[in-house]
Order: structure tokens, then sequence, then C-alpha cells
């Protein structure tokens, strides 16, 4: 995979000088979240990409020539999901920038059959610009199973550039829309705006002549005092015609009662509802019942009710089916069936009795302990997770979850949009402090942050919890999971009153409900946990590795010496701990996977005590490069060291309450 970075110039995300070139030309896509414009870029850019790295994002763009054989190159760019061009989260401001600093040939708006209304108003935004376009109209099956039709012919009449229907799944419509890429059309402006913000538009519009993009459609930005419309006209024009046009913005603020964004947006939304109006038609369907799931769901009683069932659904479908019975069968029938004694015969001839040790050794070997931890413990379980986790974001599921949970997520300084880097936090605490851009301020940027790193067990770590749960009683999972739930809430609201700062409104279009493609999640989780193992299969056999040369160097019986007093005294620990601690830094994951090997030296409930602080110990390396990237050095260095103090505490309270009150777990 061919790589390019664009560096940052002059404050702008994105670099024209590194982006822009004569000899190509660049498609940008834009569109709703949950619209399938991702799966669109990825079906018609297939497997040549080029990765961008820009300051504080992440944007995927692939190389694809769309004409013939002479043809200039074509990029094709996908953004972050967005409502609109006024951002609200960092990632909609993405969407926004690339917009601005790429100055694409053409658009590829990607539009939700089953909610056509939302992404015209994208469409009606887009088109201020005036860059040609075409329109993708997905989901189009979907949509002809809720009754919905739409004239597509109408639609381009109404619009004046193409609107090509697609299944992004099946790859339907993706060859014509190959074709009508090739030569699209500039849209018609279909809003009209108030009188008084219309006229100073025109007169915006002939202050900024000269612009790289569209005069209105930047116009209609810097109305909304975007620092990067500003920026734009400045590196054009100059500072003294910025100074005038913000001079003519001021005036149209003072004359109306509200801002100027709030009647952009409303004209927006008013055009794309009167153009849906034309061209969908409703007919009678039968009652769904995945409709009915979706209006229960965030019933307040009802929805508590289905969250419980979904719950313990996962508990078992990943602790029970995963962690214990697929697990088992691949230690009993895989590993001490056939690999090992086939690893143990290969290694006779080695003449070196350290180098067979380094390889077999039950406690530190790299396949005895690293391959076993990582294949035969960890990947299994993390399938099933990941197979659990996406069903429940493509059902539409976790949306419902959201708005369900908006009431108790603001104690702690939330809104339902927080469950999202949260529940991705189950996933991936790396990519979890990534996806906390979505949020709208910083208070909750740093919150939700804040208890990532305090208590959510990643997708590994919670894999080899649940295989080291499952063979003890009911109450140990209960505890262990009430504290990390407890914690989450009583550290959130705590985080709550002490970082200043708002909460920012809740506002989230709900996606239909339906029946997940098995086929599809079975690959996204293959490709998913495939993903994870290539990045941690090393970091397993690395640790093995350091674990084994630490040992017979002496140095683990030197570190338990050093912090029995810490271990014993405080946490009630045996010495196999500190080894269980060590890979916990080095890997999460290999910590926990260790503790399920030495888990004959522990009783139940040291166990727990040692799960609860592996849970709240230091994230794993790349977590702690992410949150300095994210936060900051100081405010990653205080963070990191207050959770690290918090699971000593918790684990040594617990420790001393449980066994005060004789609770043994056993």
């Amino acid at each position: 995979m061919e790589k390019r970075r664009v560096q940052q110039l002059s404050g702008n995300p994105i670099s024209e000088n590194g982006l822009r070139d004569a000899s190509h030309r660049y498609i940008l896509i834009l569109g709703n979240l949950q619209s399938g414009k991702t799966s669109i870029f990825r079906h018609l850019s297939g497997h040549r990409s080029l990765d961008i790295d820009i300051p504080k994002t992440s944007v995927s763009l692939s190389r694809k020539a769309l004409t013939g054989r002479d043809a200039l190159t074509t990029f094709l760019i996908d953004t972050p999901g967005t409502a609109t061009l006024f951002p609200q989260g960092e990632e909609e401001w993405m969407a926004r920038d690339v917009l601005f600093f790429l100055k694409p040939d053409s658009l590829l708006v990607v539009a939700d059959a089953t909610n056509l209304r939302r992404s015209l108003a994208l469409l009606a935004h887009a088109a201020e610009f005036q860059i040609p376009t075409v329109l993708a109209v997905n989901m189009e099956d979907e949509a002809w199973r809720r009754g919905i039709s739409i004239d597509f012919g109408l639609l381009e009449s109404q619009l004046g550039i193409d609107v090509v229907p697609t299944v992004a799944p099946q790859k339907l419509g993706m060859r014509k829309l190959l074709e009508k890429l090739k030569s699209p059309r500039i849209p018609r402006r279909l809003v009209a705006m108030p009188p008084n913000l219309a006229s100073v538009l025109e007169d915006l519009s002939a202050a900024l002549q000269g612009l790289p993009l569209d005069t209105r459609g930047v116009g209609l930005s810097l109305m909304t005092r975007d620092p990067n419309a500003a920026r734009l006209i400045t590196e054009a024009l100059g500072e003294p015609v910025l100074t005038r046009a913000e001079a003519l913005v001021t005036e149209a603020v003072n004359t109306v009662d509200i801002p100027p964004e709030v009647h952009i947006t409303d004209a927006l939304y008013s055009v794309a509802g009167r153009l849906a109006d034309q061209v969908i038609s409703q007919r009678q369907v039968r009652g769904r019942v995945m409709d009915e799931i979706g209006r229960l769901s965030h019933h307040p009683i009802w929805g508590l009710l289905i969250a419980g069932v979904v719950v313990w659904g996962m508990y078992f479908f990943v602790g029970e089916l995963g962690a214990t019975l697929v697990v088992d069968w691949i230690n009993s029938a895989i590993f001490e069936k056939w690999v090992m004694p086939t690893i143990e015969q290969w290694t006779r001839a080695l003449p070196v009795p350290l180098l067979r040790d380094a390889l077999i050794d039950p406690d530190f070997g790299i396949v005895s302990t690293g391959l076993f931890l990582a294949i035969g413990l960890v990947m299994p379980v993390l399938f099933f997770f990941y197979f659990a986790f996406n069903i429940l974001v493509a059902s539409g599921y976790l949306a419902r979850l959201s708005i369900l949970l908006d009431r108790v997520f603001r104690l702690i300084g939330l809104n339902g949009r927080g469950i999202l880097p949260l529940a991705m936090g189950f996933s991936c605490v790396t990519m979890a402090l990534i996806t906390t851009r979505m949020l709208e301020t910083k208070k909750e940027r740093r919150i939700a942050s804040f208890l990532l790193l305090l208590g959510t067990p990643c997708a590994p770590l919670l894999a080899a919890m649940l295989v080291v749960l499952g063979p003890m009683p009911a109450t140990a999972a209960i505890t262990v999971f009430g504290v990390i739930a407890t914690q989450t809430l009583v550290a959130g609201a705590l985080a709550n009153r002490i970082f200043p700062d708002r909460i920012s409104d809740f506002i989230m279009e709900i996606p239909p409900m339906r029946v997940p493609r098995i086929r599809r999640i079975v690959r996204q989780t293959w490709v998913q946990t495939i993903g994870f193992m290539k990045e941690a299969l090393p970091l397993f056999l690395l640790a093995s590795t350091v674990m084994f040369a630490i040992d017979r160097m002496g140095g683990l019986d030197l570190l338990e010496r050093a912090s029995r007093p810490l271990v014993h005294g405080l946490l009630g620990l045996p010495d196999a701990s500190v080894q269980v601690f060590i890979k916990t830094i080095i890997r999460r994951e290999t910590g926990a996977a260790e503790l399920n090997l030495v888990r004959a030296q522990f009783d139940n409930l040291q166990l727990v005590v040692t799960l609860l602080v592996m849970t709240f110990l230091t994230p794993c390396a790349n977590a702690i490069i992410v949150l300095i990237k994210e936060r900051g050095l100081k405010e990653s260095v205080i963070l990191i060291g207050t959770v690290s103090a918090y699971a000593i505490a918790v684990g040594a309270a617990l420790n001393g309450v449980c066994r005060l009150l004789g609770i043994s777990f056993s």
C-alpha cells in the first residue's frame, strides 16, 4: 500500500501544495452517518489505496482511473459522516475542511434512501459551492421493503444532476455510478434565503470575487463565523478583503434575531423536505418486527428490559460460547493434541537447551504461552466479541441505546452521543480515544478520555477476562463488572463537576432497525480480528520472550521481592501477580491471558482483585501515544498517574472489604 503524508501548513488541516497535482482529479465523497458511503468508496476504489495522515484525523484516499488509459488519474476521498457542512464535532469539521482546502474537481454525495430528507439537506448545502456532483441514492432495497418508492427521474430534473440508485452490499449500481462520475454536472441551487440574508450574500459574493471556490458557498460559511472560511479568504484575497467581508457579516447578524446558521439550516431542511415530498411515495406495508423492536428499544421501561436482554445475550455469546466452549476446544483439540507435541518433537534436535526452553517453556515459552495466548485464547473470543458488537451497530440498536441512556450520561458530563466512544472502548481503547473527537465540547472529550482510561476493558482484555471468570461463580463476574460500572458513574459525576464548559445538545438521526446481513458481518468481523492479530501477535511473542529473559536472569524474583509489600500486604496477591502486571503494562490482554495460565496460584478473591487492578491500570502503549496526541503531554501524564494510583487503591479496598466480610467467591 502506497503511503503519502500531508503536512499542516499555515494552520490549514490540508496542504494544497502537498495534495493537489495538475495530473490528478479529485472526487470528494460526502454523506450522512450510516448512509453507506464508505461501502461505496471501497467498491469503487478496490484495494489500491493511499493513506493520508492529516493532523487530528485520518482520511483514506484511494486511487482509481475512472476513464480511459490516457485520462487523468482520479482519487476518491472518503470523509467522515456529516449532516451539513456547518460542522459540530471534529469529524464533521474534517469533511468541510477537505472541501475547502482540497478544492475537489467533483463531489459524490451518498444519500440514504430510507431517510432522503436528511441526505438532500446535505446535498442542498453542497450545491451552494457549485461543484460538479453525482448523487448516489443508497440502500434502495431497504427503502422498498419499507414501502418507500423514489421517482429518480423527477429527482434528477429537480437537482439538475445525475442520480444513481445503489445497493452497496450487492454492488448494484456501481458500474453506472463509475460512468456518471466521468462527466458530473453542476447542481442547481435549491435554497432561497430570507431577503436580508440574501442581500448580504450578494454583497459578499461581489466582495469575494477571485476565490478558488464559489463565493456564495464560502459566504454562507463566513456568516456562521467559520474560522477556516476566514483563513481561506485571507490566503486567496488578503486581509483587507476579509475585513470588508466580516463587516458585511456583522451587519447581517445585527438584522436578525437568531444566528444566521439557524436561518440557513432551516432553509436547507425546508427545501430538502419539500423536494423529498415531491419524489417520494409511500405505500402501505405490513408491520415489521424490526420496526416494533426499534420503537420499544428507546421506551423508558421496555428499552431497559431490551438492554438487559442484549447485555445478557452478549455475555452468553462471548463469555460462554466463545470464551469457554470454543477456547477449550481449541486448547484440547489443536494445541494439546498436535501443536505442542509437534513443536516439542522439532525442538529436540536443537543443540542449545536455552533456545529450546525459550520456545516451549511451560511458563514463558514463545510457543507454549505467546502463540497459544494469542491464537488459542484471545483471537477466538475477540472474533465473537467483534461479531456481536457489529450486529448491534449494523442493526441500528446502538443508536437507540444512546437515546435511551442520554439522561444517565448527562449525569457524568456527556450526552447520549457519548455512548459511541465508550462502547468503542470495549472494542479498542486506542480507537475509542480517537473517536472522542466526535464529541462537541472540550469538557465532553476530556471526560470521555478519562473514563476510557479509568476502567474500560478493551475487547482483547475483555475476552481474556471472560475466560478467567468462566469457571468462577456468577457473583465474581457481577462484582468485577459491577465495580467497573459503578466507578464509571461515580468518576464521571465527579468529573462533570470538576471540568468546566457545557454539555452539548443531543441531536441524532435514528437509522432504521434492520436485520444485519450476516455474510457481511462475518467478513467485517474477520477483517477486524485479523487486523488486530497482525498487530498483537508480535507483541504477545515479544512479551513472552521478555518475561522468559527476565525470569532466567533472576529479574522476576527480584521484582517479586521488591513489590512484596505492595502485592502481598496491600493487595493480598501471590508472587505470580507481578509477572501478570508486567505483561499487562506491555499489553493489557497479554496480562489477562497470563493470569489464566497461572490461575492455579490464585484463589478466587485474588483473581477478582487482579482483574480489577489490570482493568484500571495504565493502558497499552498505543493508547498512551494516542492520548498524548489528543490531549497533550501534561494532561496525559495527569490522567495516567491518576488512573494508575486509582487501580491500586481499588484493588486494596476490595481486598480489605471482602476479607473483612469473609467473601471469597468460592
